[in-house]
């Protein structure tokens, strides 16, 4: 094991820089791709030190020095109490998703202050000494500025335990070479625990231990209180008593009323008698395992599993499975609705093993203490089938003999880091309630295996499951918990189709009973290939046990040989009816209406602002221009932009990109100017996501069935776009080696010299003529030429033209809310309360 030497004879040179003596430091950063982030906090006194009052927090892009002023506000925080740093000492902090360094081994997880990029500065605060936020109350910070990303892809360590940091604007973690060492992420990645640089955390340098045992370790639910005794145990030096916190992981299965405990002086060991007490639950929920842990200020702690069985309660429900942490993608699309959504695709798996069928109406389900879901009224659970909540979204498209529902409230809000779900009756009594930690947070459900009554396993590892990573209404193998209803049957006449007129004829039957009217969903996996002649549903009438339509293939215009299409036939209750058939192309040749023209993956910085918004973001100002090389119009109304990720953009309905012309996609921001009279618009999802190391872009066709245009690039090419030499047809080079691109990085929506496409529309301007305040009125009166009658323009306004604070869209103007004081010129006369509160404010007008 090995300290770093914090020398105090290395800050000499600093006459400016006071040493720090036995205080917490920041004595490590390390901002690494992806999410390898991480922050290593030292003790340098050679006592035990609490974090209790101390606030680590995270000043993010162009708030990166606002911590130099006194009561500003970080953009993240993790607060320390209840935290402690050995003598001599370390803790370290680390992104939830961190994998490299792969020895290092975080004592916190977190995603609030190592979030940060190169451009983030990273503030230590003693609340003790002051309020959060305040100067005085800094007791350490690493600083960067938002222009020079200094902090990017590399590691700082202490070499001395002098400051250093200063208040001055613009001064960094460089201009203090005495205090901060630099290494590459790569030596961090490769030390050894000699080494300086080597990211060290409380287990590998505390020196003193606890430990922990139980009589009896494992006790009944209906035990009383007092039913368990505790041993604690510590090493090292007794001349001293030690103060000891005790936790239980589970209280509604076991408590201690009195945590607070200590070590007298000159004892190794004490047993506190009765100190823990059994909790009855009333749920059938077999043997739960409950850690006791103990920690003290400076120790490692110790722990302990206390069994507590249960007393032979018997629910009429349970709860088989839980998904918290939503799979990114179309993968994660648990409702089956079409669409991932983080909040919407959570659900709570409930089995009724009452015996009988059961009334839950008015039953209610919760997440940790907050109601979620009331069921509504009738909702009856035959015997042995399951009910599933969502948390939002539509559940149409789901089958089988289980019945589905959405939270009556607005959401789940399961906790991927861990929480508990509980079921209660009308009366308010508890059913059955399930509590689980991290492996919540793994992109699949958590579900018994087997189904009932074992206990939870990850989806994707259970027997049977083959995988998958969620089974919503379904045992883990797909197979219904109870019989259903009926089944539905698909007969094809035809097993293939031509894509130039081609059509199928559908046989849908139904077994069970027939008396009642049912509506069916029908469902094409990509009806840019074929579509059902009665759309999305279809309905037995009451009597019928046979339906008949038409299948319809779709004339594409991709080279995509044959396709295969399945669809499916969904009833609540029923068992759900498939059949697969194929598309066969019509010998469409390749895809040359437009080509991907130019691209920017890597906005340069200082002068990367692409998107002429005010602001350099290094998301927002990446951009996929296309250009239509074509001599008729073409309409990409939902046709979607893909990187190597997933879906990116769909473009928006009435998106007609004419002969000659471009289309511009940003990835967000507010675009402003005439891009060459271009199309722009900005990327659907939020972000683009082009990455600087490589990537795929792809054009697809609307639902993303079928891939038009496809460009990869190698990532060799940064800080500048790639663009086609010549603009249209040829090869992609940089850009600012193309003919004619002289200097310049990039040139979306015209030509790499700057020029207009021969499609570009002319871009009418719009000028205020004129400005004047009234402060005493609150009134701004502008005048304002080449307004187009009956359109309407943003009046916005900003504090800094956006620099740190966006512009606001203030009021909307039109030529009939103005008054035309000269031909094609409009007076406005805006109302702004805020005149007189701010001491300078910038104001433009603009299309929406």
């Amino acid at each position: 094991m090995s300290f770093r030497l914090l020398s105090i004879a290395s800050g000499i040179a600093f006459a400016s820089s006071p040493c720090i003596w036995g205080e917490v430091l920041i004595s490590q950063y390390y901002e690494g791709s992806s999410f390898n982030k991480w922050i290593e906090l030292s003790n340098t006194d050679e006592v035990a030190v609490s974090l209790d009052g101390f606030v680590l927090t995270r000043w993010a892009n162009a708030s990166t020095e606002n911590w130099k002023q006194d009561g500003a506000s970080p953009s993240g925080r993790d607060f320390l109490d209840g935290l402690s740093i050995p003598a001599n000492g370390y803790l370290l902090l680390g992104n939830t998703s961190a994998v490299l360094p792969s020895y290092a081994g975080a004592d916190v997880s977190t995603n609030a202050t190592p979030n940060f990029n190169g451009d983030d500065s990273v503030v230590l605060y003693d609340t003790s000494k002051g309020a959060l936020g305040s100067i005085s109350a800094i007791a350490d910070a690493v600083s960067f500025t938002d222009s020079g990303n200094e902090g990017a892809n590399r590691s700082f360590y202490r070499i001395s335990n002098a400051v250093g940091y200063d208040l001055n604007v613009g001064s960094t973690v460089l201009d203090f070479p005495g205090v901060w060492g630099e290494k590459s992420n790569a030596d961090v990645d490769a030390a050894s625990q000699e080494d300086p640089w080597y990211l060290q955390n409380f287990e590998e340098t505390a020196t003193e231990s606890l430990s922990i045992t139980l009589n009896p370790e494992s006790i009944p639910e209906n035990g009383g209180p007092g039913i368990v005794e505790v041993t604690v145990t510590r090493s090292g030096a007794t001349d001293s008593p030690l103060s000891l916190s005790l936790a239980s992981s589970d209280t509604s299965e076991a408590t201690i009323p009195v945590p607070d405990r200590e070590i007298p002086a000159g004892w190794q060991s004490v047993t506190f008698p009765a100190l823990i007490d059994a909790v009855d639950d009333q749920i059938e929920d077999g043997t739960q395992e409950v850690v006791i842990s103990v920690s003290a200020t400076g120790f490692s702690s110790g722990s302990v599993v206390l069994n507590v069985t249960d007393d032979n309660d018997l629910s009429p429900v349970v709860i088989t499975e839980i998904l918290a942490d939503v799979p990114p993608g179309a993968a994660g699309d648990a409702n089956s609705d079409g669409d991932t959504d983080s909040g919407d695709d959570e659900f709570v798996e409930i089995l009724n093993k009452s015996g009988a069928s059961l009334d839950i109406s008015n039953w209610s389900l919760h997440d940790g203490a907050e109601q979620r879901h009331i069921f509504p009224e009738g909702t009856i659970l035959p015997e042995g089938c399951s009910i599933v909540v969502f948390g939002g979204g539509f559940v149409d498209n789901l089958g089988g003999s289980s019945i589905f529902q959405v939270v009556s409230t607005i959401r789940l809000g399961l906790n991927n880091a861990g929480d508990t779900v509980s079921i209660y009756d009308a009366l308010g009594e508890l059913v059955d309630s399930v509590t689980y930690g991290a492996e919540g947070g793994n992109d699949q459900s958590l579900v018994r295996d087997p189904d009932s009554p074992g206990g939870f396993e990850q989806h994707g590892s259970v027997a049977g499951g083959g995988g998958s990573l969620f089974s919503p209404g379904t045992r883990t193998d797909g197979s219904d918990f109870c019989p259903p209803l009926g089944e539905l049957t698909f007969s094809l006449s035809a097993s293939s189709m031509n894509e130039n007129g081609g059509t199928i004829s559908a046989l849908l039957r139904r077994t069970g009973g027939i008396d009642d009217p049912l509506d069916v969903v029908i469902q094409i996996t990509d009806e840019t290939e074929a579509l059902a002649d009665v759309g999305s549903r279809a309905t037995f009438q009451a009597g019928e046990s046979s339906l008949t339509f038409s299948i319809n293939a779709q004339d594409d215009i991709a080279e995509d040989g044959n396709q295969p299409v399945q669809i499916r036939a969904v009833a609540p209750g029923y068992s759900s009816a498939s059949a697969s058939f194929q598309v066969e192309d019509d010998g469409d040749g390749p895809f040359t209406i437009l080509v991907l023209n130019e691209f920017l993956s890597d906005p340069p910085n200082p002068d990367g602002d692409a998107n002429r918004d005010g602001t350099l973001d290094f998301s927002q100002d990446e951009f996929i221009e296309f250009l239509n090389v074509s001599e008729e119009d073409f309409d990409l109304s939902d046709y979607e932009i893909h990187d190597g990720v997933g879906l990116r953009h769909v473009f928006s309905p009435g998106t007609l990109l004419a002969a000659g012309r471009a289309i511009v996609v940003f990835g967000g921001g507010e675009p402003a100017g005439s891009f060459g009279g271009s199309l722009v618009q900005t990327a659907s999802s939020g972000i683009l996501g082009l990455n600087n190391g490589g990537d795929t872009i792809s054009l697809r066709t609307p639902g993303g069935g079928s891939t038009l245009l496809e460009v990869t690039y190698d990532g060799s090419v940064l800080d500048q776009s790639m663009s086609r030499d010549p603009d249209g047809s040829g090869t992609f080079v940089a850009h600012s080696a193309s003919n004619g691109g002289g200097d310049s990085f990039f040139s979306p929506g015209t030509r790499v010299n700057g020029g207009d496409f021969d499609g570009a529309v002319e871009i009418g301007v719009i000028d205020i003529t004129s400005f004047a305040v009234d402060v005493n009125r609150q009134e701004i009166i502008l005048d304002v030429a080449g307004m187009t009658p009956g359109e309407e323009y943003c009046f916005d306004v900003s504090l800094d033209l956006a620099f740190t604070n966006p512009w606001f869209p203030f009021e909307l103007l039109t030529t009939d809310t103005g008054t035309e004081v000269a031909p094609g010129i409009f007076r406005f006369v805006v109302s702004d309360p805020f005149i007189s509160q701010e001491s300078s404010q910038y104001y433009r007008v603009r299309k929406p």
